[in-house]
């Protein structure tokens, strides 16, 4: 290979992302390259998601939690951990799965109707992570769509965060400070990130009043 390597002495050295597109590298053509050679690219419960309104570390847990590696016991009684019981500790009226504790449990399912409502779509359609963490809304705007995911992703991270407070620390779940959570951890996030973004104050103006 060295022998048959031809120097260019006017040129630099340089790095050569062979996959890529003039030889760049970039972050997009990489997942693509995993989802099409690791993941199940036919499932789309299986698709890497991505939005750049949220920090990575609610881009990570939607991919857990879409994959069913969150730490639900329904899913630590699979892997051979003893434990005493899989019912979901805050409602103890089914087996704690993924999507029970994020949606189908009456304390998260009352949360997401304070969500649903606050952004004047109604009840919540959806049983199961997947179909969830896919919604864009109704918004005919292409960052509508982008933020309305963002607040969805949001709010289902900090359903998980409230469930770890009462199963590790035994604290009270309580509704209005848990929405009072998400609308501020959410407007936060996408204000901050759509500067980043270059989409200016854009998000502010579709954002509902914060009660």
């Amino acid at each position: 290979m060295i022998a048959g390597t031809v120097l260019h002495p006017e040129k630099k050295d340089s790095w050569i992302w062979t996959p890529g597109i003039n030889g760049n590298f970039t972050t997009k053509n990489f997942t693509d390259m995993i989802n099409a050679r690791l993941l199940n690219s036919s499932d789309t419960i299986c698709e890497t998601l991505h939005n750049k309104l949220v920090p990575k570390k609610v881009e990570v847990f939607v991919w857990r939690a879409k994959k069913s590696r969150l730490p639900v016991l329904v899913e630590l009684d699979k892997r051979g951990i003893d434990l005493h019981s899989v019912r979901f500790p805050l409602c103890n009226d089914a087996i704690e799965s993924v999507n029970h504790s994020l949606i189908l449990c009456k304390h998260a399912f009352e949360v997401w109707g304070k969500v649903f409502d606050w952004w004047g779509r109604g009840v919540i359609p959806y049983a199961n992570v997947g179909d969830l963490f896919l919604d864009t809304g109704q918004s005919a705007s292409h960052m509508g769509k982008f933020i309305w995911q963002a607040v969805v992703w949001t709010c289902s991270y900090l359903i998980w965060k409230n469930r770890n407070q009462k199963v590790y620390n035994n604290k009270c779940w309580n509704v209005p400070v848990a929405l009072n959570e998400i609308q501020v951890k959410s407007f936060e996030w996408i204000a901050k990130r759509s500067l980043i973004t270059s989409v200016g104050t854009r998000p502010l103006l579709i954002f509902p009043y914060l009660n």
